[in-house]
């Protein structure tokens, strides 16, 4: 069943007004009266709602159910990710949408090779984002910000309850101690995970780092491209977060 979003679900009848949605529905899905679809408002909640009436501009709507699952995290995880080459970041944006990310910041890190993100590109991005939360059926569509400075970075990484860099040297730190360490901390409400870019983290960006309050963590012994480790490694710590609840 395909998945869209609106601001507010006001009672038994609501209207899609979103003019790409109702092309979407009208013109590529051909959804006809009496058909259904699942709708999410701002507030998260998620319903099964059949179409009623399709108009140039508006798709009229009744509520069906109302559906309780819990699909996004408690605990909101961003992305401070170095700023790859070519197409890189929209497979990032993509997969890391459908792994739960609650936000996605680039990171023009010294090494960096690609720094050019613009707002034309942001729009693209964010619009991947969007694509991929319908098809994976959150309840809440994840952003994607401008991109930031190293120095932006840490100042960023302050509005955090903790911060992970996810560092190819480092070899006794995991994601599991972080998680034993934290596990008493009941107001832990965000945390930062950090992605160097393919050229790695700049020693002296590393020495940074290490005099903030930011954890080293290892993702194993093999060394994995910038745009599978922020998959696995929210993954990885979706995964040990829960075994906690």
């Amino acid at each position: 069943m395909n998945r869209f979003f609106i601001d507010e679900v006001a009672g038994k009848t609501n209207n899609i007004i979103d003019k790409e949605d109702i092309k979407h529905i009208s013109k590529v899905l051909r959804l006809d009266i009496d058909d259904e679809v699942e709708i999410v408002d701002r507030e998260k909640k998620e319903y099964i709602m059949k179409i009623v009436d399709i108009k140039n501009d508006n798709i009229c709507l009744e509520k069906v159910s109302s559906v309780d699952i819990q699909r996004e995290d408690e605990i909101k995880v961003i992305l401070y990710q170095g700023i790859p080459k070519g197409s890189k970041l929209e497979d990032i944006c993509k997969n890391t949408t459908q792994a739960g990310i609650y936000q996605i910041i680039p990171v023009r890190f010294k090494r960096c090779v690609a720094t050019d993100v613009n707002d034309k590109k942001i729009q693209r991005l964010q619009k991947i984002m969007d694509e991929s939360a319908k098809q994976c059926k959150r309840n809440e569509i994840p952003e994607i910000k401008m991109p930031l400075s190293f120095d932006e970075m840490m100042k960023d990484l302050e509005e955090n309850d903790a911060n992970i860099l996810f560092y190819e040297d480092e070899r006794n730190h995991t994601i599991r101690d972080f998680v034993q360490r934290i596990r008493e901390k009941k107001d832990m409400k965000r945390i930062g995970i950090i992605i160097g870019p393919e050229g790695g983290i700049d020693e002296k960006e590393l020495e940074v780092m290490k005099k903030g309050d930011i954890d080293i963590l290892s993702l194993g012994n093999r060394i994995l491209r910038t745009e599978i480790a922020p998959i696995i490694a929210k993954s990885i710590l979706t995964y040990e977060l829960e075994n906690i609840r």
